[in-house]
C-alpha cells in the first residue's frame, strides 16, 4: 500500500501543474519523495506505459496508457448513450428480459437491464456479474476477442461446472466460440443455470473490437430452443444497429443463423 500511495503522489503531480512535461527532480520535489525513489518508480512506469520519456534524462510525459484508459471511458458513456433505443425496441419485439453487458476483467457486468412482461421473468438487476465461459453475452464477447486475449482470460480462469451442460474443456470452448464468431449468435443452454436460456450477440466498436453484448435471457419452459432460433435475428439486429451507432462499419454480409445444436442427453423442456 505505501509502494501505491508513492505512485499515486508522482502521477498525480502532473494533476496539480497541469502539465505532462516535467522533469524527474520536480517529480521529486512536487511529490515530497527523493529522487532516488521517484527514479525507480518512474522507470517501472515507462516500462507499463503510463509515462514516456522520449530523451535519456530528459522530461517525462504521461503515456499512451492513459489515452486508452480515457477512450475506455469515452466508449462506456457512448454505449450508455446510444444504446438505450435499441434495447427497448428489441424488448418491445421479444416480449422477455433484454441484457447489456460488457466486460469487467475476467467476467461480465450486467450494466442494463429492461424486465419481462411475463408474469414468471428472471430476477436479473444491474451490477450483476456473470462467468463469461457459460453465458450467451460473455461467449459473445469471448468471440470477439483475439487468440491472445482468449489465451490470458483462459490462463486467469478456472472453467467450472456448474451444471451438466457447462463447457469445461478450454479446447471445446475455443471450438465452440469460432462457431459463435462465425454465427454471430452466442447460446446459453441452460449452461450456467439450470431452467434459464440465453440468446446473444456481440456489439462492437469503431476498432472493430467487442465491446459489449445484448442478449435476451428467459426461463427454458418459455424459451425454449424453437424459441432461441426464432429470436436470434432480432438479437443480432439489435447489436448491430447499436454497433453501427458506435462507428463500427462491416464489410459482411447479414450471416446466417445456426440452430442451437442439440444435446447428447435427452433433456424434457415443458
Amino acid at each position: 500500500m505505501r509502494t501505491l500511495n508513492r505512485v499515486l503522489d508522482i502521477l498525480e503531480v502532473f494533476l496539480k501543474i497541469g502539465d505532462d512535461n516535467i522533469r524527474l527532480s520536480e517529480l521529486a520535489k512536487l511529490s515530497g519523495l527523493n529522487k532516488a525513489t521517484v527514479n525507480r518508480i518512474v522507470s517501472d512506469l515507462v516500462d507499463r506505459g503510463y509515462l514516456n520519456q522520449p530523451k535519456p534524462r530528459g522530461k517525462y510525459y504521461l503515456g499512451t496508457k492513459f489515452i486508452r484508459f480515457n477512450q475506455l471511458m469515452m466508449q462506456k458513456r457512448k454505449l450508455e448513450q446510444v444504446a438505450p433505443p435499441h434495447l427497448t425496441k428489441l424488448a418491445e419485439s421479444v416480449k422477455d428480459c433484454v441484457v447489456l453487458t460488457v466486460l469487467d476483467g475476467e467476467q461480465a457486468l450486467v450494466t442494463t437491464v429492461i424486465g419481462s412482461q411475463h408474469l414468471l421473468r428472471i430476477a436479473l438487476e444491474a451490477g450483476t456479474r456473470t462467468p463469461l465461459y457459460c453465458t450467451g453475452q460473455g461467449k459473445a464477447i469471448l468471440a470477439g476477442m483475439t487468440e491472445a486475449e482468449l489465451d490470458q482470460y483462459l490462463s486467469k480462469v478456472t472453467l467450472k461446472r456448474l451444471t451438466e451442460y457447462t463447457i469445461t474443456g478450454p479446447n471445446e470452448l475455443k471450438s465452440h466460440l469460432i462457431m459463435v464468431a462465425k454465427e454471430g449468435v452466442a447460446y446459453d443452454d441452460e449452461e450456467e443455470i439450470l431452467g434459464i436460456r440465453n440468446v446473444a450477440a456481440g456489439i462492437m466498436n469503431a476498432d472493430s473490437k467487442c465491446i459489449a453484448a445484448v442478449g435476451v435471457i428467459g426461463p427454458s419452459v418459455r424459451m425454449t430452443r424453437a424459441r432461441m432460433r426464432e429470436i436470434a435475428p432480432p438479437v443480432k439486429l439489435c447489436a448491430a444497429e447499436i454497433s453501427r451507432a458506435l462507428g463500427y462499419v462491416s464489410c459482411d454480409t447479414e450471416p446466417t443463423v445456426s440452430k442451437p445444436k442439440a444435446r447428447k442427453q435427452k433433456v424434457a423442456i415443458a
